[in-house]
């Protein structure tokens, strides 16, 4: 029915009319973004899907039906709570308004004013069939011969179609409820006929029952659960039949917003009989970056919701780090918690369990055609840790100590108790219906109806215990799976050619060192190969001295063959895990290599080889971190036999032997070694020389092949991998990303021999990328280092610095003068720096003042090479030079000067800057009375020939005259000669010092006359941005060369000098 409501958007709303709801309901997206809603009030709601939610609240809202008004407490339902109604008038609302319903005359009275049903609703009842759409729920009113009101039991109307279990009532010989559609097409049906069965009322829960109609796709757990499973492999009756079992199972299964549970099978004990009851472990925590708090924080946080650790007040400390995991889909980083275990694990009494016999296993498997593997979600969470044990796992963080509930990786023996759950879990069907080892369950069976029966039997065992797996790490009704390092098809049990694959597949070894490093291989294992020496010989002659390698048939007849007889009988074995396994590791500069075997160190057999090629980033890790990656890798690679066993790891590598010590957190060593804690194992040396097994394969350079990389390549032409490239590079969706960006996004589609290669040849030819692209290895040519004048003012610089701030006086720029022996420095504020400002100031306050300068450094700024300067140069016979543009390194020492006096007016003028120039005369002298780390004098010194005489408490009387002007003249004349000759001294060795320190990272290109380079763009033109501007321009021709300078043709016959640093190769 419709109402009118003050509150809502519409002002209307339409309710659905439900005396089997024990409340009122409104949706929140129906009402007015003003409208109050007490939050305290919420409450847990379940409709007939089972699906329990919290309201957001209670608002009261006021009501209209013609002349009837009336007001009412609504509970208000979030958004994601989807109805094809507004909302619903519950018992409580008829209860209240004392309402008369009639539905022979749908119509309700209420303080004697009636109100109409809506008439589209009696269309709809007047169907006589039904028609569900696929996917989706359905509220519909069906026929019952029952009166009152009871419950409907939940029924397979036809295959794919539920009719849902739910409480109704009847009125007139009808009752509403729900149908479920599974199915993917469209159903009509005729109206079922149900019966309402007697319910006792002291079972009814206080959680409300409502009835509602929502997509399941979007909300539906049974819609979540088909999105996780893994069926595109499956035929439309395999596809069907799996996913009626995994729905008839959906509450086994943990899929995203489940709480995780936790099973009453089993329980963890951590025996630590060495340590007295009353004494504890507390490990020092590690320090937790800054940036790291906040995740640990909601971690922490997360795991208390769900119960997982609860707050500890327990003596018991283990520390505590972050380590990255696997970015997600958008690339931001993803962290994870770890709990350093070892100090407990030291003292924890370790378990065993028994490992199922291989030739049972082959026995149980029959004639199987059908496999599914399963895994459990998170599975040591779902085991919970003895009550007078959990103590022992506390750890610490900012907010608080806590300790875990629930077993946690890394503890000793957890692996344990994981097999004890799983058998006592099993026990019954285990070797009949599934095999179980560790958190490995294989369902097989003879036929899909066979394997379908035992795959219920194991969920019905799930269910009961309450553990939890995770869809989409399951893998149902496949041909064939992987278990105990066999391949379980329908034609039987074979052994994984994984293990082999890598020795099958070693390289033609192209040289001697390769060569030495196959036979190493095959020469480890030489004792069990018949006729070794034989079949080696034609390889070992190639290793005799002065003997070319050339290799040929016989060679290659004889590689062959110590490559079958390594991958066969008698050499390979089958595991037996009955025996221990030794682990043997090895890393090169390329690869990383390891052999799983059993026996005695020395004579031990080959179980399986493995071998992968380091990325980049790998082969820049120090020697033991590339060690300590080969343990790490082959651990997980060769987990089905390794985990849960003890066994021993042999490495050439001797510094790995104490890497249970580590104690930086910020390791990369202790972030492996705690990837280590969940495997029981002993760390051997054995001599480099004599791990040559596992050293040739760590040499191989075959990276590991996906599925993807194994099917047949399609041969790609010259012309279609330019148009790959083009279309990967060039275009908008290419976007000119670098080398390495663009490889890893061609290698997503295609890939080809030689193709990095040829990319990089592409993406360096580009014109584009060359002009715009930061070079980040830029040009930096030798420091040259520049003649030394022998007296002061032989050779002075000249430079501005401005524009300044506007002072008082009205200047606004800063002439500054240098003289290059003495560095006695000159600062004149001028008011603008044009051509003939600059030359007035030259004149009276240096020429006039100090004398006519040899030789004046300038840099090409348009004032110093005007006409009028170059007139008063020529006028007064000063040599006039000029630096390179752009290239201020050539003014080096008068650029450092403006730096120190830019320093000390910062501490001395006015906030507003304005009287700048009135204390740059005390930064000079400042800067001349004090000695200069070049030359060891003060420039003021140099210059007069006398030491300074500052004002202040240090300043000093002057000196009496004991001798005649001739005299003083002749003895100023020999200070400041040898004076000059120290300071010149002293300034060539400054010289060349930083030379030294300069050359260090140089990078010079060969630029020769007819090269064509880019030129680094330093100007900023008007109306663009600098950020988007091409930081490159050209290219030009070079046409001279002449040491660190370079002479360029531009456009218009016009040719410019510039510095070399300033170029770059252009590539076309």
């Amino acid at each position: 029915m419709t109402l009118g409501v003050d509150l809502s958007k519409t002002n209307e709303l339409k309710f659905l009319i439900d005396t089997g709801a024990e409340i009122s309901l409104v949706r929140s997206s129906s009402l007015k973004p003003e409208v109050e809603i007490s939050c305290s009030e919420g409450i847990n709601v379940k409709g007939i899907s089972n699906t329990i939610m919290r309201t957001k609240g209670t608002t009261e809202l006021r009501l209209f039906a013609g002349p009837y008004e009336t007001t009412h407490t609504f509970h208000v339902m979030n958004d994601n709570f989807q109805w094809q109604y507004d909302g619903i008038l519950g018992r409580d609302f008829w209860i209240d308004k004392g309402a008369n319903i009639n539905y022979c005359d749908r119509r309700i009275t209420m303080d004697n004013v009636a109100v109409e049903f809506d008439p589209n609703v009696r269309d709809k009842d007047r169907q006589t069939k039904i028609t569900l759409k696929a996917r989706t729920e359905n509220l519909v009113r069906l026929p019952t011969p029952s009166k009152g009101q009871g419950l409907i039991s939940k029924k397979e109307l036809i295959p794919g179609v539920y009719l849902a279990e739910s409480l109704s009532t009847e009125i007139n010989g009808t009752c509403v409820t729900s149908i479920i559609n599974s199915l993917e097409t469209d159903v009509t049906i005729e109206p079922p006929v149900v019966v309402l069965e007697d319910i006792d009322n002291d079972e009814c829960e206080k959680t409300v029952i409502i009835f509602t109609t929502q997509l399941a796709e979007d909300n539906d757990r049974l819609a979540k659960l088909r999105n996780e499973l893994r069926t595109d492999h499956l035929n439309s009756e395999e596809r069907v039949s799996l996913i009626k079992i995994c729905e008839e199972y959906n509450d086994v299964f943990h899929l995203p917003g489940d709480k995780l549970t936790f099973t009453t099978a089993a329980e963890h004990a951590i025996p630590t009989p060495a340590i007295n009851p009353n004494r504890a472990i507390n490990t020092r925590s590690y320090r937790i970056p800054e940036v790291h708090k906040e995740e640990v924080q909601r971690q922490t946080e997360q795991m208390l919701q769900d119960g997982i650790i609860a707050p500890s007040n327990s003596p018991w400390n283990s520390p505590i780090l972050v380590v990255p995991k696997k970015a997600d889909a958008s690339g931001k980083k993803k962290w994870r918690i770890v709990v350093d275990f070892r100090k407990l694990n030291d003292v924890t009494i370790g378990d065993s369990f028994p490992i199922p016999v291989i030739s049972e296993v082959l026995d149980a498997l029959g004639n199987s055609r059908y496999f599914s593997t399963i895994d459990c979600a998170s599975g040591f969470l779902q085991v919970p840790v003895k009550q007078e044990d959990q103590a022992k796992t506390a750890f610490s963080t900012p907010q608080g100590h806590y300790e875990y509930k629930r077993m946690p990786f890394g503890l000793k023996g957890a692996p344990s108790t994981f097999q004890r759950l799983m058998n006592s879990v099993l026990t019954g069907i285990q070797g009949i219906k599934c095999l179980v080892y560790l958190d490995d369950i294989v369902v097989f069976g003879e036929s899909l109806q066979i394997h379908n029966n035992k795959l219920r039997d194991v969920l019905d065992r799930m269910r009961e215990h309450n553990l939890k797996l995770q869809p989409d790490k399951c893998e149902f009704l496949r041909k064939e799976v992987s278990y105990l390092g066999h391949i379980i098809t329908s034609e039987g049990v074979k052994p994984d050619e994984r293990k082999v694959e890598v020795v099958k597949n070693f390289p033609t070894p192209t040289t001697t060192q390769k060569l030495k490093g196959f036979l190493g291989l095959a020469g480890y294992y030489r004792r069990f190969i018949p006729n070794f020496s034989k079949i080696a010989k034609p390889l070992t002659e190639l290793l005799k001295k002065n003997t070319p390698y050339i290799w040929n048939e016989k060679t290659e007849t004889a590689f062959n063959a110590l490559k079958e007889s390594l991958s066969t009988e008698p050499i390979l074995q089958y595991p037996d895990f009955k025996r221990p396994f030794v682990l043997t590791t090895d890393a090169s500069n390329e690869a990383i290599g390891a052999v799983l075997s059993q026996g005695p160190i020395g004579r031990d057999l080959p179980v399986a080889y493995a071998s992968r090629t380091l990325i980049v980033a790998e082969r820049n890790y120090p020697t033991i971190e590339k060690e300590l990656l080969a343990i790490v890798w082959a651990c997980k690679y060769f987990r089905p036999y390794l985990y849960g066993r003890k066994f021993t790891i042999v490495t050439d590598h001797r510094p790995l032997t104490w890497i249970f010590s580590v104690k930086d957190p910020s390791s990369r060593l202790l972030r492996w070694r705690l990837k280590l804690e969940e495997y029981d194992y002993q760390v051997v040396y054995k001599k480099g020389s004599k791990n040559t097994n596992a050293d040739a394969l760590s040499r191989i350079q075959v990276a590991e092949i996906s599925p993807d990389d194994k099917e047949q390549r399609i041969e790609i032409t010259q012309d279609e991998k330019q148009k790959i490239f083009q279309e990967m590079h060039e275009k908008p969706t290419g976007g000119h990303l670098g080398m390495n960006r663009t490889y890893d996004r061609i290698k997503l589609f295609t890939s080809w021999p030689g193709m990095k290669q040829e990319l990089e040849d592409y993406i360096r030819r580009c014109e584009i990328c060359q002009r715009n692209k930061i070079t980040q290895n830029k040009t930096k040519m030798p420091l040259q280092i520049t003649t030394t004048p022998d007296v002061v003012w032989e050779k002075c610089s000249l430079d501005i610095v401005g524009p300044l701030t506007l002072t008082l006086e009205g200047n606004k720029y800063l002439l500054t003068f240098q003289d290059e022996l003495s560095k006695y420095t000159i600062a004149i504020p001028i008011q603008q720096q044009d051509a003939e400002t600059v030359a007035k100031a030259f004149v009276e306050e240096i020429v006039l003042k100090f004398g006519i300068p040899q030789t004046i450094l300038t840099d090409q700024g348009s004032n110093f090479l005007s006409e009028l300067f170059a007139n008063i140069c020529k006028l007064l016979k000063i040599k006039k030079i000029k630096t390179t543009a752009y290239h201020p390194q050539s003014n080096g020492a008068l650029e450092r000067t403006h730096r120190v006096l830019v320093e000390y007016l910062r501490c001395f003028i006015l906030e507003d800057q304005t009287n700048w120039d009135q204390w740059i005369s005390y930064a000079t002298f400042v800067f001349n009375t004090t000695p200069h780390t070049a030359t060891g004098f003060t420039p003021h010194e140099l210059l007069f020939g006398r030491k300074p005489n500052v004002p202040g408490i240090l300043q000093k009387e002057p000196p009496e005259v004991l001798y005649t002007y001739d005299n003083y003249v002749k003895e100023l004349q020999s200070r400041l000669q040898s004076s000059y000759d120290l300071a010149k001294n002293n300034l060539i060795a400054k010289k060349e010092r930083s030379k030294e320190y300069h050359d260090k990272n140089v990078n010079v290109p060969l630029f020769t006359v007819g090269d064509k380079v880019l030129l680094h763009d330093e100007k900023v033109r008007r109306g663009r941005s600098l950020k988007l501007s091409p930081p490159w321009i050209g290219p030009y021709e070079v046409t001279e060369v002449e040491d660190v300078n370079v002479t360029l043709k531009l456009p218009r016959n016009r040719t410019l000098k510039v510095h070399a640093n300033r170029l770059k190769p252009f590539f076309d």
